[in-house]
C-alpha cells in the first residue's frame, strides 16, 4: 500500500502543483528524515521555483536533490528516482529563462 503523502505528492507532481507536492511530502519525510525523501521535495521545490522564474533557486534546489535521490541508503518508494535523477540532471543542464516551461511539460509523469 503507498503511503496517502506519496498518493499526494504523485498527484500534484503529474499536476505541475509543485509547492504543493513539496508540502505534502514533507509530512512523511519528516517522520523518516530519508534523503530520497527529501531529494523528491527538493525536485519539487526546483520546478516551483522554474515556474516562477528564478532560476537560482531552480539551480540551487536541483544541485540539492541530485545527490539525495542518487543514495544508495534511502529508502525505496513508489517514485522512479531514476527517472527523477535523469530528469533533474537534464533540467539542471538545460535550464535558461526561455525554457521553463519546456522543462516541466518534459517532467516524468509518476
Amino acid at each position: 500500500m503507498i503511503e496517502p503523502e506519496y498518493a499526494a505528492f504523485i498527484e500534484c507532481w503529474n499536476e505541475e502543483r509543485f509547492f504543493e507536492a513539496h508540502e505534502v511530502l514533507e509530512g512523511l519525510w519528516m517522520r523518516t528524515r530519508d534523503r530520497r525523501q527529501q531529494g523528491l521535495i527538493q525536485i519539487a521545490a526546483a520546478l516551483y521555483h522554474v515556474q516562477r522564474g528564478n532560476l537560482k533557486g531552480a539551480r540551487t534546489m536541483f544541485d540539492r536533490a541530485l545527490p539525495r535521490l542518487r543514495d544508495p541508503s534511502a529508502a525505496h518508494g513508489p517514485v522512479d528516482a531514476g527517472a527523477m535523477i535523469d530528469f533533474g540532471e537534464r533540467a539542471r543542464a538545460a535550464l535558461t529563462e526561455s525554457n521553463g516551461a519546456d522543462l516541466i511539460a518534459s517532467r516524468p509523469r509518476l
